[in-house]
């Protein structure tokens, strides 16, 4: 469960964006992770390889960050989280750029979008 006043109360970046931009970006950027999945397989790529091992473990770690970092208050292992999330993603991309260069693409604005949420995360930690 998120407790608002927990988050309210945290010092963030001067970057942060308003709260309304989250329900906006997550939903595109979860449909693009599917796309990309689905096109990496339909395109010869095969769930039993490497880069859709890495695919696999970026979306346990996504899975795995909000009730970390909301529910359990953990900022620093959140921050762990995310930063191996990007690893995954990046790994992800060039993997599946071999299969498909489409699968790859559409990876991209996650990987810039978890790069932001990162160093908003990062910012929270240390400056909390």
């Amino acid at each position: 469960m998120r407790d608002e006043t927990w988050y309210r109360q945290l010092k963030k970046s001067p970057l942060n964006p308003p709260s309304w931009i989250f329900p906006i970006v997550w939903p595109i950027l979860y449909i693009a992770i599917i796309a990309s999945g689905l096109i990496y397989v339909q395109r010869g790529g095969s769930i039993k390889t490497t880069g859709f091992g890495y695919y696999m473990i970026a979306w346990i770690l996504n899975l795995s960050w909000s009730p970390i970092y909301f529910t359990y208050k953990m900022t620093g292992i959140s921050f762990i989280v995310i930063l191996l999330m990007i690893v995954f993603i990046y790994l992800t991309i060039n993997e599946f750029y071999t299969t498909s260069k489409l699968a790859s693409y559409l990876l991209i604005p996650y990987l810039i979008w978890v790069s932001f949420a990162s160093y908003l995360n990062g910012y929270i930690y240390f400056m909390n």
